[in-house]
């Protein structure tokens, strides 16, 4: 994939030091036409290396399942990652220059700025045609998924995620420069990947930095705690929610937290900066104080999460199998091992987010208010268009506000989409 970029980004940069400042749009619109199909190409070759990946992922783990149907990367070649016309994309950077000069940036300068741009969207579109072919492959692979796998080093919040097995997500959240990486399977453990120096157990993770880089990893306070026994997730989750001055969190302590099963009423759950603070270098006091306030739990560290093990549910809206419209739609994906990308109930939690705040967008633009449903985004009038009987207060015209919050909002969801 690396090699792909390469040549995509390579290929733009020699194009963009051809840029006439004089006619930057116009010039880059000429050579636009003239690069798209090498970009396209190295799209196409990604996607086919996508597409063709689980299957050998899946063989090395003596784990194959054979496809339902094949992917055409073609179908995904020449288009952006949001599905829009590449030339329409790659004309941005020049926008991105005009603008700078606009400002006041001398114009070598915001050359330099437009390549940049230039160079980060090339890197992107390549690496997610071989994702998207990628994830629509497992999608037609009954039964199968993806493991979250580490890549040394990583930060805290990623560790607490090796392991993770997803059936429908074609990609997770990353923050900037995440290297994670997920690997085909059908089961938690992945040999193959291991083999190759990913890791896909946080205390196995934890386990091979010594003490000093644990401390600078996961605080010192959070590092001993993980070495007293302490839940990995429960510890870094804890950060989350913590108070201003550091001594407590409230993460773990509403109804259904584990926490809050141990604390009595109006106790405040202590972090464990304040544990070991109050524990004041006994060793028996800390672990007690660990116990009490939910970060030692009953089955001790387990990768993957001593608590919710890693059980396969009915999707973020399928309420437990409760919500039978959501769990039909899951059970039948599982049966076909194809999702429909458009039905809301078995979209990966990314898509929904850019799906929803493009619908919100949309309802907005056409003169009705999009906020009118209570408790919106899981109820299922989450348009407040009223189009069932449950949710939905009565429709009303959209303000100025609102129209610019949906706008606000779909602008968010479109760049955070990776």
């Amino acid at each position: 994939m690396q090699r792909l970029q390469v040549v995509a980004v390579s290929a733009g940069r020699r194009g963009w030091r051809r840029v006439n400042v004089d006619r930057i749009g116009e010039s880059w619109t000429e050579i636009v036409r003239e690069i798209e199909p090498v970009i396209s190409g190295a799209q196409f070759h990604a996607a086919m290396s996508g597409a063709t990946y689980s299957a050998m992922a899946l063989a090395q783990q003596g784990r194959y399942v054979a496809p339902t149907e094949f992917v055409d990367p073609h179908a995904i070649a020449g288009y952006a990652s949001d599905g829009r016309p590449l030339e329409g994309l790659l004309y941005s950077p020049a926008t991105t220059t005009k603008t700078a000069i606009g400002r006041g940036v001398a114009p070598a300068a915001a050359l330099q700025m437009g390549r940049g741009a230039l160079d980060r969207i090339l890197a992107t579109i390549v690496s997610d045609a071989g994702r998207q072919a990628a994830g629509a492959d497992v999608a037609a692979r009954p039964g199968t998924g993806y493991v979250r796998m580490l890549n040394p080093p990583s930060c805290a919040r990623c560790v607490i995620l090796a392991g993770r097995f997803y059936r429908w997500n074609a990609g997770f959240q990353r923050h900037p420069h995440c290297d994670c990486v997920h690997v085909a399977s059908t089961v938690r453990s992945t040999a193959a990947a291991q083999s190759e120096g990913l890791i896909d157990d946080p205390y196995d993770y934890f386990r091979s930095l010594d003490e000093a880089e644990q401390d600078r990893v996961f605080t010192k306070p959070g590092a001993q705690a993980l070495r007293d026994g302490a839940d990995i997730s429960q510890v870094v989750n804890a950060r989350r929610g913590m108070t201003p001055n550091g001594n407590f969190t409230v993460e773990g302590t509403t109804k259904r937290g584990y926490a809050h099963s141990l604390l009595k009423p109006r106790q405040r759950r202590m972090t464990p900066e304040l544990i070991y603070r109050q524990a004041d270098g006994s060793r028996e006091r800390a672990i007690e104080l660990l116990k009490e306030h939910g970060y030692i739990v009953p089955g001790g560290q387990v990768a993957g999460g001593a608590l919710r093990g890693q059980r396969e549910g009915f999707g973020a809206l399928g309420r437990g199998g409760t919500r039978k419209a959501a769990s039909q739609a899951v059970l039948e994906a599982r049966r076909t091992g194809v999702r429909d990308p458009r039905n809301r109930y078995t979209m990966t939690e990314a898509e929904r987010r850019v799906y929803d705040a493009r619908r919100r967008y949309e309802v907005a633009m056409s003169g009705v208010s999009p906020y009118t449903s209570p408790g919106f985004g899981q109820t299922p009038d989450p348009y407040g268009l009223r189009l069932n009987r449950t949710g939905g207060s009565a429709m009303r015209p959209v303000t100025p506000t609102e129209l610019a919050l949906a706008e606000q909002e779909y602008r968010w969801a479109l760049a955070s989409r990776r």
